[in-house]
């Protein structure tokens, strides 16, 4: 009876140092997971953060390439006016001394 006893007795002992080496391994599995999740999420992070400054910059260029056509576009149309005013500006000074000298 005793040896049966004692024999129940190591299997708890038993069981019981396997049930604390298996929540120590569950323990380290779950430390692990943690680190790599974080891990995962701040390359995700990092990652997201590139990419919005590569589109911003993408779209900053853009925008700088379409002003400067805008700008060329608007000198040209100012430079034609004022050739034009300038054509003109003549005429309408010969106009108006003529009609100041035949009075």
């Amino acid at each position: 009876m005793k040896d049966v006893l004692r024999k129940i007795k190591e299997a708890e002992q038993s069981a019981e140092k396997r049930l604390s080496s298996a929540q120590t391994e569950s323990s380290k599995i779950t430390a692990d997971a943690r680190r790599e999740a974080a891990a995962i999420v701040s390359s995700a992070t990092e990652d997201s953060v590139s990419e919005t400054q590569a589109t911003l910059d993408a779209a900053r260029s853009k925008a700088g390439k379409e002003a400067d056509a805008v700008l060329k576009e608007g000198a040209s149309v100012v430079e034609g006016i004022e050739s034009s005013a300038s054509s003109r500006k003549e005429k309408a000074l010969k106009i108006l001394l003529d009609s100041v000298t035949s009075q």
